[in-house]
């Protein structure tokens, strides 16, 4: 009859290698004098026999569904599982695909009486294991009301002396000081990891720092001295590595990092976004991308109305770029002219004297002020109350920066505003003109329409633009440009209203 034999040991400092050894020895022992021929072994290390989440026990079990043998030989039934409810389907399951079950170390009789004692002695392994378990919490929780090991687990920094007790390893609390000393001045976690892997520096279990290494040591309370374990919590309950101060630092500099925003890559700019408007329907036209099929974007306005389910709108979706352009262009040659500039200088010149009385610039540095005052308190108070850190005095200096420059804008808008005169205004207006050689096309398109664009309109066959200059009649200024396309600018330009 093929054989397998299945061997499992539970996790813990007393389970080791020799335990497989010494049940695959009994097991084979077993089948020889049955006469049993073993064909595979399937071992499961540091896994407890509570669950069946097990890699060599579940590739048995699917191997028997394969009908690769015609028995499973274990040393014990306790080696099979601890759980009588995993015992029970698994057993069923092993049955079904016609595999008997040996057992090297027990009588187990055939028949009626052998069903029942299997039965007992599953159960009696069940009740061992959840005995043992207790039992094992028990003496936990009276070594952590000590403030003892209560386990293999050490963190980094830290080694346990002959009485249980953490004491300080010297040489590995360097490097969680360096670690939080790092954090707290902006290293992010991977050129701190970059930086300590790279003397050769290694985490408690001998290894290179990971990506979570950092974290998980900068989240450790027992840095500060607080012993924990489970519910138990003894400020003190070992020695410090880290002061307390330096921890909540990091705690601080770990939520600002969580709450910040990633960073977002770049949009498409749409320069008319807000100011396009289709002339069939009045809807505000929205900008919209498409890749081709070469892998190109290509970028649009279109009219909401356009598309969807109602499609109540006839007008088409046009080039972006061309229409901006467009936009500009006609900017350039009908608004941005010495004597339309000259008109327009004339009434920013005459408006001045709405504008002497800079209250409202007034108000809005007072309220800075008052806000500056309350931060610069804040600050104080959080130092005269212990929490002095390395960032607050840097703190406390900025904010005093910054209240000179406000009060610097409230001393010089106490004065009269000096009135800039009219060939000041003009050299200003010329500045849009042309493109300054240290911006961009881009830059300069944003500058231009944000200045003097109030609205488009845009119809298939036509184009209307309002700008921000007021007509003797008290309307925006406007241009119509009729039968027009894409293909063909250039078109005829009607109803220019200088």
């Amino acid at each position: 009859m093929r054989t397998v034999i299945y061997a499992r040991y539970s996790a813990g400092s007393k389970q080791t290698e020799q335990s497989i050894e010494g049940q695959i020895r009994v097991c084979k022992d077993f089948c020889r004098q049955k006469g049993l021929e073993v064909v595979d072994e399937y071992v499961d290390r540091h896994i407890s026999g509570r669950t069946d989440e097990r890699p060599a026990f579940q590739r048995l079990i699917a191997d028997a569904k394969k009908k690769k043998f015609e028995a499973v030989c274990v040393y014990k039934t306790d080696r099979f599982a601890r759980n009588k409810y995993d015992s029970a389907i698994y057993k069923r399951e092993l049955k079904r695909c016609g595999v008997q079950i040996y057992y090297a170390a027990e009588a187990i009789p055939e028949g009626p009486e052998g069903i029942i004692l299997e039965s007992l002695m599953e159960g009696l392994a069940e009740y061992y294991s959840a005995e043992l378990a207790q039992k094992i919490k028990r003496g936990m929780t009276e070594s952590a009301h000590k403030c003892q090991s209560t386990g293999p687990g050490c963190p980094l920094g830290y080694i346990v002396g002959d009485d249980k007790h953490y004491h300080i390893d010297p040489d590995a609390a360097q490097i969680v000081r360096t670690i939080f000393d790092m954090y707290v001045k902006g290293e992010t976690e991977a050129s701190i990891r970059e930086y300590i892997n790279a003397r050769g520096l290694k985490t408690k279990r001998g290894n290179d720092f990971g990506k979570s290494s950092i974290n998980r040591i900068i989240k450790n309370r027992k840095y500060i001295g607080e012993y924990r374990y489970g519910d138990i919590i003894v400020p003190g309950g070992m020695p410090a590595i880290i002061d307390e101060e330096t921890f909540m630092m990091a705690q601080a500099e770990t939520e600002r990092r969580r709450t910040r925003k990633a960073p977002r890559s770049p949009k498409a700019e749409y320069l008319l976004s807000g100011k396009l408007f289709c002339g069939h329907c009045k809807a505000p036209m929205v900008g919209v991308s498409g890749t081709s099929k070469t892998g190109d974007v290509h970028y649009y306005y279109y009219c909401p109305n356009r598309r969807g389910k109602t499609k109540t709108c006839e007008k088409h979706q046009v080039r972006r770029d061309w229409l901006e352009d467009l936009v500009v262009d006609l900017t350039q040659r009908y608004i941005l002219q010495k004597d339309v500039l000259e008109d327009l200088a004339k009434k920013i010149c005459a408006l001045q004297e709405l504008q002497n009385g800079p209250h409202e610039e007034i108000e809005f540095y007072n309220r800075k002020l008052a806000e500056n005052k309350k931060a610069s308190k804040n600050v104080l108070q959080a130092i005269e109350s212990g929490v002095s850190t390395q960032t607050l005095p840097a703190r406390l200096k900025e904010l005093e920066q910054e209240r000179a420059v406000i009060e610097g804008e409230l001393a010089f808008l106490d004065k009269k505003r000096p009135e800039l005169s009219e060939d000041q205004i003009l050299f200003m207006l010329l500045q849009y003109a042309d493109q300054k050689e240290e911006e961009t096309s881009q830059d300069f398109k944003r500058r231009l329409i944000s200045c003097f664009v109030s609205e488009v309109y845009l119809w298939n066959d036509k184009l209307v633009i309002f700008f921000n200059i007021c007509g003797p009649d008290g309307k925006l200024k406007s241009i119509d440009l009729e039968k027009f396309d894409e293909r063909d600018v250039k078109s005829t330009i009607k109803g220019r209203q200088f």
